[in-house]
């Protein structure tokens, strides 16, 4: 698992709430068009933006793809930490903190939620094509707090491995204990050699705060969560694709941005 881009920064950004509206709706081409462009010059070395990678709690495949579109050339975090992906060798590699032991109880857990869970919501469905975490989507977001209590129980009852669960805008995402976005990044920005004071995060729900505890520079479109806010360097105005588009214009996403106490070489 290897870049195969050398950059002195990089810019690392969440998937659903970010890149892409989380609602199961069309994107909007136009934007989509100018971050492709925008990325693919920056992986060429052609433009003044820092290179992007993605970290998303999608499953692979979804993430592979968008890296072929966006011509990604590091590494990515797929579902939540537990995967990182590298498009040019097509390797898949566990993330830290992630055991086959850990992995079968969550495949214990998906098999509660399939059996007892969703009949009592039908609104609901389990994501399909995922190997070591569990998300729940949902229209009706409402019902989450009742199926994150039934799945503490049946894993307290069990003696399963812990579990942390989050809800996202229409998610409900279940991450093995102790594997989060901020642990796989860790693992990445020393396989891209930068320290995390020359990276740049993005999301915008509260699975991304450990992207907050890794980098120096952390931004967030308008339609974040509050504790994403507060935590935030910067708050675009706009949401979505096109607050992601904004916070890529900001002078910190420049490949020759320095901290303010860090003097110019």
């Amino acid at each position: 698992m290897t870049s195969t881009l050398q950059a002195s920064r990089w810019i690392i950004s969440d998937i659903d709430g970010c890149l892409a509206p989380e609602e199961s709706v069309a994107w909007d081409r136009d934007l989509f068009a100018e971050l492709a462009c925008i990325s693919q010059h920056a992986s060429q070395g052609l433009g003044p933006v820092a290179p992007l990678t993605l970290c998303s709690g999608r499953p692979q495949p979804y993430v592979e793809v968008l890296m072929k579109l966006l011509d990604v050339r590091a590494p990515a975090i797929c579902e939540s930490g537990a995967v990182l992906y590298s498009l040019h060798d097509n390797t898949s590699v566990l993330g830290p903190g992630v055991t086959p032991g850990k992995i079968q109880g969550l495949r214990v857990v998906r098999g509660f939620i399939e059996k007892e869970i969703l009949p009592r919501h039908p609104e609901a469905v389990v994501q399909f094509g995922k190997e070591a975490h569990v998300s729940v989507f949902s229209k009706r977001p409402e019902i989450f707090p009742d199926i994150r209590s039934r799945v503490e129980a049946f894993v307290a009852e069990n003696g399963l491995p812990r579990l942390e669960i989050q809800p996202s805008h229409y998610y409900l995402n279940i991450s093995l204990d102790g594997v989060d976005k901020g642990s796989a990044l860790r693992v990445l920005l020393e396989e891209l050699g930068i320290d995390g004071s020359q990276a740049v995060g993005i999301g915008d729900t509260e699975g991304d705060l450990p992207l907050r505890e890794c980098v120096g520079f952390f931004a967030c479109p308008a339609n974040s969560v509050r504790a994403i806010k507060d935590a935030a360097d910067y708050v675009s105005p706009y949401p979505n694709l096109a607050g992601l588009l904004d916070i890529l214009r900001q002078p910190a996403c420049r490949l020759d941005y320095r901290p303010p106490s860090e003097p110019a070489s």
